[in-house]
């Protein structure tokens, strides 16, 4: 290979050590980018392989993220678009349009789509890895039987319809064996995993029966999938050498599996620092990539089984989520829509109809969009679901990704599908990807209502029930705290606790992010596992810990992966679920070295507010400030002092609840402060209240008493709205009388608990209350109180910074009397206030009493029954 210069000399002269009378290899002029110039002469720079190419990766990019625009609204998973815009580019659509454009006419001609294609398939294979690194094949072991049955049906049948179909179409090849069946039968048998997650994801079903099902019965299916493939690429590639191409593929994947994984494994432990790697770790696994690519490729199989099984035996947590995040989305947003361009180059929308009467066009393609419902409802109705449920999971064990169109880009490249048969077979794959979202969202509507239930709030339950509640976390640094009032919950095994820890991650679009969802486990093999990302190590360490040492707790670690702004609905979905009596939610804001509070993320606050307005039980908003753990050798440094400050309404009874069974814990105390008015005419005066909001100024009352008398008729006529106003306070204070009697006739004699009661008169002798009882204290129990206006109150609210927290709860947070106190704000569930207007008095703290109108109910099942 030469100089293109050295064609252009006129003399023989040797050049770079060139001999004369040898023959040399040389190469187009037109492939360079720097042997032209530019606009400014004659010559046309779209003729040059280079700016073609960028030409290329700008239309299909633009392209591809135009159309995800505008389907957003849809919902459809991103595939849709995707493969939408690689269809606007085949010869039926693009071709048209470049006939009498120049433009597009030289960046989509033959040499140009060459180019293309290497890049395509380079991008595939990175894809492969990846999809491969999300992968945990050791949930594969704990699937259950009703989803490996689906998953064998869904393989089995549509494979043998796809034969049918393939013979059907093409009938002059009815006694000849063709490649292309086995092709078709395979397409029709690939499930999207990762569109099926997503969708899953979007539609608030990822936790429910029917997602856990499909996922797991996807999975295995995916597998199933790739070892077709990998005997279609044997037969296609040495049809009479395919035995020794399949044993030469098992033996690389054994080599992969227990040679170059523990080199693998040894190597990013040791190169790991921080969640980062060096850059020549990195650069090993990318060459690795291609390596193992080739190596499968020159045994005689395909260079994306390598990659796919070189993603597999790698743990991504310990590759780092910071590359794999950016590195996907390098892949999946730039170089993906590459592969699906090249896609829709090969699909020829004209020659449809040519061979075949279009009646047999639309029989296929209605055969092939409906083999695998019908197979997957046929066996629901053998398990005994209900039509919706099977309907549902026929529907989205049809759905198909990136496998099935490898699958006919394949049939394509060996010649065993023709221009007709894979534009067909895309269509489609195009059609049962898309049916997928809009028939799920009408079998199940994307927002659940929550039934009242008496047993979601802590006040209802029996003094040994068990406890269960729904933990949230974010980031790695709230563990320790949540664990440490877990701790204080005082477990035992007479009174257990329930723990569902919920690792909040936010959905970032890339579809191989949402496999981390499925099946997490504690065990240690599976903490360097694909879906496992540092954070999640640590959060699945301490509540390991905390199970270890406390034997009256168990913990179900999940991982919940959604937007933001959608993520309260899967928060709320799984308490109501599992049956949850409380929610604890990580403080959008922590303690800084300072002393002082700050921000971590907005989109906390609004977890957070929208959690609170949609709970299925009660929630508790946990401020963390230092909370010690309860494991602590010294007995001295293991006391902890709490106090709950109590000012009434359904969210303090709830509260002192809560902090009453901490008290139970042999190493804590309870301090109960209750404030009450000074003044023996305790009826709140509303309408006062409401009318002058200035106590400090005792001038104001004396002034202008013709216009008081004038005002009378005002409030003659919303005498009635007062009255109903008063007699709901009047309600609470009743029951705030009633439960503070029977709280104190409990404890008697318990020298862990101390009730005190503080008369004050506003809310400025409250705070100064407040401050003066705060010392000595590490955690404060309060009730949110949203909703409930006091005297003792008076004012307080003008200045809260936190409304989530509460009147005294942002009080107790933002003030410096109290900056390294952890606080706990909680807020009852709302049924269990209609439990207490049903049961009275006597079911405050135990209630005997059932009202069969509240009896829990189970709107859903775990995977292995348990509720």
């Amino acid at each position: 290979m030469v100089n293109p210069h050295f064609l252009n000399q006129t003399d023989a002269t040797p050049f770079w050590g060139l001999r004369a009378g040898e023959t040399y290899q040389c190469y187009d002029i037109k492939i360079l980018t720097g042997n032209h110039t530019g606009i400014w002469q004659e010559q046309d720079p779209v003729s040059h392989s280079l700016p073609i190419f960028i030409m290329q990766l700008i239309i299909i990019t633009s392209l591809t993220r135009l159309l995800i625009f505008i389907l957003r609204p849809f919902r459809q998973p991103r595939i849709v678009p995707e493969i939408i815009a690689g269809a606007l580019m085949s010869p039926s659509i693009m071709g048209r349009i470049s006939r009498n454009c120049a433009f597009f006419k030289a960046a989509f001609s033959v040499s140009g789509v060459m180019t293309l294609e290497t890049m395509g398939n380079i991008g595939l294979i990175y894809f492969l890895f990846l999809l491969g690194l999300e992968i945990d094949l050791t949930t594969i072991s704990r699937v259950r039987r009703q989803a490996f049955t689906f998953a064998l049906t869904g393989t089995i049948v549509p494979f043998a319809i796809g034969v049918a179909l393939y013979y059907l179409f093409l009938p002059e090849l009815e006694n000849v064996f063709q490649l292309g069946c086995i092709v078709w039968g395979v397409s029709l048998t690939v499930t999207g995993l990762p569109v099926i997650a997503q969708i899953l994801t979007k539609l608030k079903l990822l936790y429910t029966d029917i997602g856990k099902t499909a996922m797991s019965s996807a999975l295995v299916n995916e597998m199933f999938s790739w070892i077709l493939l990998t005997v279609v690429v044997a037969l296609g590639n040495s049809e009479d050498k395919y035995l020794l191409v399949l044993l030469g593929t098992i033996g690389f994947v054994l080599f992969c599996t227990f040679a170059i994984r523990p080199i693998i494994i040894w190597k990013l432990s040791q190169s790991q620092k921080g969640g980062y790697h060096n850059d020549e770790t990195i650069c090993v696994i990318l060459v690795m990539v291609l390596a193992c690519g080739l190596t499968t490729d020159l045994l005689g199989t395909n260079s994306l089984v390598g990659a796919f099984v070189f993603g597999l035996i790698i743990p991504s947590g310990l590759l780092g989520p910071r590359f794999v995040e950016v590195f996907r989305g390098f892949v999946e947003d730039f170089l993906m829509p590459v592969f699906f361009a090249i896609s829709g180059f090969r699909t020829n929308f004209d020659s449809i109809g040519i061979s075949s009467t279009w009646y047999m066009v639309g029989l296929t393609m209605t055969f092939a969009c409906l083999c695998k419902v019908v197979s997957t409802l046929a066996i629901s109705f053998f398990f005994g679901m209900p039509l919706r449920d099977g309907m549902a999971l026929g529907v989205l064990m049809n759905t198909k990704g990136l496998l099935a169109l490898i699958v006919i880009n394949y049939g394509r490249d060996r010649m065993v599908l023709e221009d007709e048969a894979f534009t067909v077979m895309m269509i489609s794959i195009l059609l049962m990807t898309m049916a997928t979202q809009p028939i799920m969202s009408i079998l199940y509507k994307p927002t659940k209502r929550f039934l009242y239930n008496k047993h979601r709030a802590i006040q209802t339950l029996k003094p040994d029930a068990e406890l269960r509640i729904v933990v949230c976390l974010h980031e790695s640094h709230s563990v320790s705290g949540v664990i440490n009032i877990l701790q204080a919950s005082n477990p035992s095994r007479r009174s257990p606790i329930t723990v569902f820890a919920l690792q909040l991650v936010q959905l970032t679009g890339h579809t191989t992010a949402l496999l981390i969802v499925h099946g997490p486990t504690r065990s240690n093999s599976q903490k360097n596992n694909s879906y496992e990302n540092a954070i999640a190590a640590r959060i699945l360490d301490g509540f390991e810990r905390l199970e270890e040492q406390h034997s009256g707790v168990s913990v179900q670690p999940m991982t919940v992966v959604s937007s933001y702004t959608t993520m309260h609905e899967d928060i709320c979905s799984i308490a109501e679920d599992k049956g949850a009596t409380l929610i604890i939610l990580p403080f959008h804001q922590r303690l800084t070295i300072h002393n002082k509070m700050e921000d971590i993320h907005h989109a906390y606050k609004d977890v957070n507010d929208d959690v609170l307005l949609n709970s299925p039980c009660s929630v508790g908003i946990l401020v963390d400030r230092g909370f010690g753990s309860l494991t602590e050798i010294d007995a001295e440094a293991m006391m902890r002092h709490i106090a709950m400050l109590y000012i009434g309404g359904p969210d303090d009874r709830e509260a002192l609840c809560y902090a009453r069974k901490m008290a139970g814990h042999p190493n804590i105390t309870l301090t109960v402060v209750r404030f009450v008015e000074s003044k023996h005419d305790v009826g709140l005066k509303l309408a006062d209240f409401i009318e002058d909001t200035d106590d400090d100024d005792e001038d104001e009352e004396d002034k202008d008493e013709d216009n008081e008398k004038d005002d009378n008729e005002d409030k003659d006529k919303d005498k009635k709205v007062s009255i109903t106003e008063t007699i709901d306070v009047d309600a609470e204070m009743r029951l705030d009388e009633s439960f503070i009697s029977e709280f104190r006739h409990r404890t008697t004699g318990d020298r862990s608990i101390m009730y005190l009661e503080k008369e004050v008169s506003n809310g400025s002798e409250t705070v100064q209350t407040i401050k003066l009882v705060s010392q000595g204290y590490d955690l404060f129990v309060v009730g949110r109180r949203a909703g409930f206006s006091s005297w003792l109150t008076e004012g307080l609210d003008l200045w809260s910074e936190c409304p989530e927290l509460g009147t005294i709860g942002d009080l107790l947070v933002t003030s410096d009397f109290s900056s390294n106190v952890s606080v706990l704000v909680v807020k009852q569930y709302v049924g269990a206030r209609l439990v207490e207007e049903g049961l009275g008095t006597s079911g405050l703290i135990n209630p005997q009493t059932s009202v069969s109108s509240f009896e829990p109910i189970s709107m859903y099942r775990d995977m292995d029954g348990a509720h």
